[in-house]
């Protein structure tokens, strides 16, 4: 008796038990890798395989833009470094961007600017560990930078001063901090007012076609030097500033301002909105303090992704090493 062929089922499931993924294209495969992000890289799809892994350290265009933004709270602080500055490396000088929050410090600042030259976008948010010095020192090579977002940071001084200076390319600022409680009980002009950063801004950042400063000290006189001066000026955010005075001479003068937020507009779209109330929390009001919670939960709602625990962490070999001895090249 003749046997009877294999159901189509059986043929279609045994060929894909004997697809070699590692035979993939190189270009499709990096489109695929072009959606990870670098935890996802670093642990997972760059070590399923020689030739992923392969593509994984030698393609810089996947490290082009670097978006560790929410990392610090899903993973270690030595380890989200240790990933940021593997990705730095394999960037090889190319990289552009760079986004991350709360655990860069000044000495990963630093790595990045001695080997990111061309970095032409740079976030931090809730960067605690960075200092001005730090941060002064680190923006002064990276010259090519058009856009900066420092939120939350808590660097003030003559910081705007030294970043007008240091990026004469700059095209998009944000400089965001909490308007605490402790502000919100003087009235305007009483003391708690600062044109420090404001002035800055205005003598040396004249390309500036974008500004954010939410919950910023400054006045009107600060406000009105960087309109005089920052005549390419199209979108402006003074939300929580609550020491600009709009009468009809500075609606006037904003007038030409395409897109603009007053200081009592709503912060609903503002990413980091949960941090900026935090001092509600800290009002004791049992509704206030849920509030806040929820806020914060839709800061972090995608950071509930799996990563697995890098271990091994050592001094020897490049600071991105870690990362490189799975498999061989």
């Amino acid at each position: 008796m003749s046997s009877l062929p294999p159901p189509a089922s059986s043929m279609a499931e045994a060929e894909v038990e004997a697809r070699d993924w590692a035979e993939m294209p190189s270009d499709a495969l990096a489109a695929v890798f072009g959606k990870l992000d670098v935890a996802e890289i670093l642990t997972g799809a760059g070590l399923v395989c020689r030739a992923w892994r392969r593509l994984a350290t030698t393609d810089p265009t996947l490290w082009r833009r670097v978006d560790m933004c929410h990392q610090g709270d899903l993973l270690e602080t030595e380890e989200a470094e240790a990933m940021a500055r593997a990705a730095v490396d394999r960037a090889a000088g190319t990289m552009e961007a760079f986004w991350a929050d709360t655990f860069v410090t000044d000495d990963l600042l630093r790595y990045i600017s001695q080997r990111a030259p061309s970095l032409k976008s740079l976030q931090l948010s809730l960067c605690h560990h960075v200092s001005i010095e730090g941060f002064a020192e680190a923006i002064s090579s990276l010259p090519q930078l058009e856009e900066l977002d420092v939120t939350l940071c808590s660097l003030h001084d003559n910081v705007c001063d030294t970043i007008g200076r240091a990026c004469p390319h700059l095209k998009r600022f944000s400089l965001n901090e909490r308007w605490s409680s402790l502000q919100s009980e003087f009235a305007p002009n009483e003391g708690m007012d600062d044109d420090t950063e404001t002035l800055g801004i205005a003598s040396t950042m004249p390309g500036l076609q974008e500004l954010q400063l939410i919950g910023n000290n400054l006045t009107n006189d600060g406000l009105m030097a960087i309109l005089d001066r920052c005549s390419h000026l199209e979108s402006l955010d003074i939300r929580q500033c609550y020491n600009i005075q709009m009468d009809d001479v500075m609606k006037s003068k904003c007038a030409r301002i395409r897109d603009l937020k007053l200081p009592h507009d709503s912060i609903s779209d503002f990413k980091y909105r949960a941090y900026i109330v935090s001092s509600i929390a800290n009002s004791g009001s049992d509704f206030e303090v849920d509030m806040y919670d929820d806020l914060l939960e839709v800061v972090t709602e995608d950071d509930e992704a799996d990563f697995d625990d890098v271990d091994d962490f050592d001094d020897a070999g490049s600071d991105g090493g870690m990362y490189d001895d799975e498999f061989d090249i």
